[in-house]
């Protein structure tokens, strides 16, 4: 395999030092030190390959957070897996929030008038 220095992979990338090590830190290329202990070097491989791929675009990261309560859908949320929005249209504020604090779905009990 052949290994470039640190000065050959960012003008071949087209990017500064400081890029080429961020690329480093995020997993994008793998660097190994030179004999002398002190220069990075490059796989002249994964250089050329990054190159004709184009810099990495940095994505948002995707959240996930698992819950039992609340889960967030399409266009919606829905709480213990029944739609909040039903749930707001047909059932008193405090039944909700005891249901949900309790998990008990006697607490949920039929829909009141009044909340319809």
């Amino acid at each position: 395999m052949e290994w470039i220095d640190a000065a050959t992979a960012s003008e071949r990338l087209g990017v500064k030092p400081a890029t080429l090590y961020a690329y480093v830190s995020r997993g994008v290329l793998r660097r190994r030190r030179g004999d002398d202990g002190r220069r990075s070097l490059f796989s002249a491989e994964e250089v050329e390959r990054l190159a004709r791929r184009g810099r990495p675009r940095s994505q948002p990261p995707e959240l996930v957070i698992e819950s039992a309560v609340t889960a967030l859908g399409v266009d919606r949320p829905y709480y213990r897996g029944i739609d909040a929005l039903r749930l707001a249209r047909t059932t008193p504020f405090e039944q909700v929030a005891d249901w949900l604090w309790t998990a008990d779905p006697a607490t949920l009990g039929p829909p009141t008038e009044a909340a319809r």
